[in-house]
């Protein structure tokens, strides 16, 4: 599986995967009424990210969706699998664990949010399975077969997130198979050409600085006796 920016031919199909009463919409209770040039525009304006799921077969399959959430580096995420059929396969799963950890991997996040409606058993299932923890209720959010239901929030620190992966051996390759953009090797090289060049060079433009910053040796107050014989005692002067 992978998650792919959305290209020109996929708004449609992002569109209809997410109408309201449509069979994702249902079960996530968004009702938001949103057309392909909508959620285009939203994208485009940095509003939300939507990403594209495919398949390992090439068949594109559904969306998941992250934005900002607060001022601490906060995002909140959602998606959905389109057909029914493909429920409960675990591409929904799949999907979330790789957009999650691409959040706290690449966009520095520190903790992310996921909002789920309160009967829809799959999701919270598949909730419980993951680091998530519980964090509140929103009562009465949403609403279905003509009554109120609660949603259910969960959130998950960046602390967490990494306490619960299992790091291979090959350049941190994290446990949903998203390897760094730039191995451990690298970066190790990177400095260790920086460090050559200061050591054989010494040019930064912090020179002046650390001229200033230097330690200087402590001048010694002279001695005034040495000024009339290097120490020893000056000769007393005759009654006048």
């Amino acid at each position: 599986m992978t998650l792919e920016w959305p290209g020109d031919d996929d708004w449609a199909a992002i569109a209809s995967w997410l109408r309201p009463g449509s069979p994702a919409a249902v079960l996530s209770g968004d009702w938001e009424l949103l057309g392909a040039a909508e959620i285009e525009q939203a994208n485009r304006s940095g509003r939300v990210h939507n990403l594209v799921i495919r398949a390992k077969d090439g068949e594109r399959i559904g969306t998941v969706s992250y934005q900002r959430s607060g001022r601490i580096g906060g995002y909140t995420v959602g998606g959905a699998i389109g057909s029914p059929e493909l429920w409960r396969r675990g591409y929904g799963a799949e999907a979330v664990v790789l957009l999650v950890d691409y959040l706290f991997h690449q966009l520095d996040a520190h903790k992310v949010q996921v909002t789920t409606a309160g009967y829809n058993k799959g999701i919270i299932r598949l909730m419980t399975k993951t680091q998530f923890v519980v964090e509140g209720i929103l009562r009465d959010h949403c609403y279905l077969d003509g009554e109120y239901h609660d949603a259910i929030v969960w959130g998950l620190l960046r602390d967490e997130h990494y306490a619960s992966l299992k790091p291979s051996d090959d350049n941190r390759v994290l446990a949903v198979g998203l390897a760094d953009f730039v191995s451990e090797d690298d970066k190790t090289q990177a400095r260790a050409v920086l460090a050559e060049h200061l050591a054989a060079t010494g040019r930064t433009a912090l020179a002046p600085y650390l001229d200033a910053a230097a330690p200087r040796p402590a001048v010694v107050p002279a001695d005034p006796s040495d000024a009339a014989g290097h120490g020893e005692p000056a000769p007393a002067r005759g009654a006048a």
